[in-house]
């Protein structure tokens, strides 16, 4: 029985009611809320998606396969620091019991298969689950980490709805872990109720598009394997009648030569020509189709079509890319899975401790730093200067090119620069910016020829000055 409480009546209400003057109804009893009441279930709760699907969408579709594969390898490949809070922020440990823990979590994984595995089974289903075993007093490294199967984990919700097991089957027995000593790794849910306690993964989104691929694959896969076409031989003129014995001696001639690897030459009694009877993968849209589901892999994934091995992007369209997906699918997946080992590892009692994946820092490309130095030399600054601030300790002297190393940025009292030289420097400008900002950049040795040429027109300029 919940628990209940009387709404007292107000000053005035009470007054009203001494003089008589109005007639007011006796207060109702209102029940009091108990928070997380309508979750009470002593029953595990099933996953919406089915992670067995979500995992087989892995094999079921090469891109996706290597989506998957490519995020995993690139997360495992980083490095993973152990941090200890202090006063001025966060340093790393390398001696901390847990960092060697995650060099070694267990006997048969290594720290790079361990992290490959876990976003593997993160990606797909999204929830992957790590489990200590050999727990000690809070503050002391179990002493290994395993990852649990998605498909053969559910959660058991308490009253307030939050887990209050996790129960894992083992094929054949049954076991339950508390929540304090399961690390979760998991997505944002899509579902509401109690499927909020499971993250919504990357296949179920995709669900009827990598279904219609794998159809369409199965087809192509079948009109492959059986060699020869479905198609009619019929007579060319559309009044000429074939006779019965006719049509099989034509017909065991067709068979003869489809069925033979070395070919042959067939006579026939007849002049006809072959028409379709079957719809062909072109006439489906198979191709078309195809594309769009690599299409809704890239989008869904995150990953870029150069990274899937589409090399139909220049090299800035492909530096670009690399350097979106680090910025806004790796980081992102990384943040994740540090959120939740840290997580992890303060349950287990190691409360002034972080966990972070080092990410690598993005630096320009070459091109883009070329054009930064025609920007600065147009600007004043010294050619050497500019190739040195921008970091090209490969370029060329620039003695070679008529200049003195230590000539400095024009100063405030220039002598006035004729007209056509000045047109000249400009144009000469202008052309090494188009092709820096090109659609499709020229080749870098060209883009230098061009650089070099204009730095042939400053330096009698800037001897001048």
């Amino acid at each position: 029985m919940s628990p209940t409480h009387t709404r007292p009546e107000s000053l005035p209400v009470r007054i009203l009611r001494a003089l008589s003057v109005v007639t007011v109804d006796p207060p109702q009893q209102e029940a009091a809320f108990v928070a997380g009441s309508d979750f009470a279930s002593a029953e595990a709760v099933q996953t919406a998606y089915d992670p067995r699907r979500a995992a087989s969408a892995l094999l079921a579709n090469p891109w996706y396969w290597r989506a998957v594969g490519i995020r995993a390898a690139s997360l495992a490949a980083l490095p993973l620091q152990v941090q200890r809070r202090t006063a001025e922020g966060f340093e790393p440990v390398d001696d901390h019991p847990l960092a060697q823990l995650l060099q070694r979590p267990n006997s048969q994984q290594t720290a790079r298969q361990f992290r490959t595995q876990l976003v593997t089974d993160l990606l797909p289903s999204g929830n992957g689950y790590i489990l200590p075993i050999g727990i000690g007093a809070p503050g002391t490294a179990p002493a290994a980490l395993l990852l649990l199967e998605p498909a053969r984990v559910t959660i058991t919700p308490g009253q307030d709805g939050a887990p209050l097991a996790y129960v894992y089957d083992t094929q054949g027995a049954v076991k339950s872990y508390p929540p304090d000593v399961v690390g979760h790794a998991r997505f944002s849910a899509a579902g509401g109720g109690l499927q909020r306690l499971y993250g919504t993964g990357e296949v179920q989104p995709m669900d009827r598009d990598l279904a219609a691929d794998v159809a369409m694959a199965a087809q192509m896969a079948r009109k492959s394997s059986r060699g020869r076409p479905d198609a009619a031989y019929v007579p060319q003129d559309s009044k000429t009648t074939w006779g019965r014995p006719q049509v099989r001696d034509m017909q065991t001639q067709i068979d003869r030569i489809l069925q033979e690897q070395t070919g042959g030459v067939a006579v026939m009694s007849g002049a006809g020509k072959f028409e379709a009877i079957d719809w062909t993968i072109g006439d489906l849209g198979g191709i078309d189709m195809r594309a769009w589901a690599r299409s809704v892999v890239v989008a869904v994934t995150g990953v870029p079509p150069t990274l899937l091995g589409l090399q139909s992007a220049n090299y800035a369209t492909a530096e670009m890319e690399r350097r979106s997906f680090i910025s806004d699918t790796l980081t992102p997946l990384a943040a994740l899975l540090d959120d939740a080992l840290t997580d992890l590892a303060r349950r287990l009692g190691f409360a002034d401790v972080r966990i972070r994946h080092v990410l690598p820092e993005m630096q320009d490309g070459r091109t883009d730093r070329l054009q930064r130095v025609a920007l600065h030399i147009a600007h004043g600054m010294s050619p050497a200067d500019a190739y040195r601030f921008e970091g090209f300790d490969d370029a060329p002297d620039v003695a070679d090119f008529g200049i003195d190393p230590a000539t400095s940025g024009a100063p405030q009292d220039a002598p006035r620069v004729d007209d056509e030289a000045r047109d000249d420097v400009r144009a000469q400008a202008a052309a090494v910016a188009e092709m820096l900002t090109d659609q499709q950049p020229d080749d870098e040795d060209d883009i230098l020829t061009e650089v070099g040429a204009l730095l042939d027109l400053l330096g009698p300029l800037l001897d001048d000055q």
